[in-house]
């Protein structure tokens, strides 16, 4: 489900296609999972120290412990 009425969505929509054709690529996008991100956030103390040792670690999450760990697609969608 999309909030159409969400300002982000009007200022992120490339200026070269409709609003419909913009609201039917975005629902592709919530639909399709093989187009979702393999992304997933955990806590891992380890990587976390780590990341703080070597200064990589965002300002805002730096007393955290929670990490973004991604996992490799095996398929990608090509025909948008």
């Amino acid at each position: 489900m999309i909030a159409t009425s969400d300002g982000v969505l009007e200022q992120c929509r490339p200026p070269n296609i409709s609003w419909g054709q913009y609201m039917e690529h975005c629902e592709l996008v919530v639909n399709v999972p093989n187009l979702h991100s393999d992304e997933y956030s955990t806590d891992d103390e380890q990587l976390a120290n780590e990341e703080r040792r070597d200064n990589k670690r965002p300002e805002r999450i730096t007393w955290t412990n929670s990490v973004i760990k991604i996992r490799k697609k095996m398929e990608v969608h090509k025909g948008m």
